[in-house]
């Protein structure tokens, strides 16, 4: 039979689905639009399967903070392509996923969050959007992870989260203390984007590992013999180096701030008032998970 460009258009608009997808959908079904969304639907399925082996590199991070600003959520959401990462169905699905995590508010939830009805379709289960997001888009899609964070309970505080504008890079800070609220917005918003640029692994130097201490005092030491320098005259230029380019580097109250090098996030805090870094969150797409 014959299938009008109208009932395609319509198929298309209520699925997101492409042209020959509905179009071949529509035929298959015999004109019923009802069949059509069920092909489709089962399209999904079959390329999930098919491309459950592919490599998912691409794809972006998502993020949200609830209404009264004390809990926050990110989510990283993959695909084989930047074309896809890049396309409005899939950053749609990002975005939802991020409402259902806050919705469930704890981490270590997948399964119930995968469970869970989806929004944009109540027909099916968040599960069940994801492969039909595959199926208009023809690629392996993985929910690879996610993360909330919240204000303790019977805290003053805040979350704030930063997407980067290329939505490869997102974090969130949980900032607790007794500042006003736009001294406390302003900074959590500061401390985001300067994890997000920093990419720090602890909060402070005293949750370093002791025996990476030890590991990069003993490289650095190493170092600075083979520069010709007596033994215990390496042992404090190790040190030194230590604090300056790894402690300095991976522990979050010890990194100099972006803006002005002069100050620590530490001693920004400090100079706040009451405020303290109580946890944050950096996802990366790209980054093992």
């Amino acid at each position: 039979m014959s299938i009008s460009p109208q009932l395609i258009k319509q198929l298309r608009d209520e699925t997101g689905a492409g042209f020959m997808d509905c179009k071949n959908a529509l035929e298959q079904s015999g004109g019923d639009l009802e069949k059509a969304r069920l092909i489709l639907r089962e399209k999904g399925a079959i390329i999930a399967t098919k491309r459950a082996t592919k490599e998912v590199n691409q794809g972006v991070v998502a993020g949200a903070v609830s209404a009264d600003g004390r809990v926050g959520a990110l989510v990283d959401l993959r695909c084989e392509t930047d074309f896809v990462a890049r396309n409005e169905e899939f950053q749609k699905l990002a975005e939802e996923l991020v409402q259902h995590a806050l919705a469930v508010g704890e981490n270590g939830k997948m399964e119930e969050l995968l469970q869970r009805t989806a929004f944009s379709d109540p027909s099916v289960d968040v599960a069940k959007l994801i492969e039909l997001v595959m199926g208009k888009t023809g690629e392996r899609i993985a929910f690879q992870t996610y993360a909330v964070a919240r204000v303790p309970e019977g805290e003053n505080g805040i979350v704030d989260v930063y997407i980067h504008h290329n939505k490869l890079v997102g974090t969130m800070v949980v900032l607790t203390g007794n500042a006003d609220p736009e001294t406390m917005r302003n900074l959590a918003h500061e401390i985001a984007i300067q994890i997000a640029w920093s990419a720090p692994q602890y909060l402070t130097k005293e949750e370093i590992p002791e025996e990476v201490l030890q590991q990069e005092l003993e490289i650095e030491k190493q170092r600075a013999i083979n520069e010709g320098k007596p033994a215990n005259v390496a042992e404090n230029i190790a040190r030194g180096r230590v604090n300056k380019n790894f402690i300095q580097r991976v522990a979050l109250l010890e990194q100099p701030f972006y803006k002005d090098e002069s100050k620590t996030i530490g001693e920004m805090l400090r100079a706040a008032g009451d405020l303290k870094v109580a946890h944050f969150v950096r996802l990366e797409i790209g980054a093992p998970s």
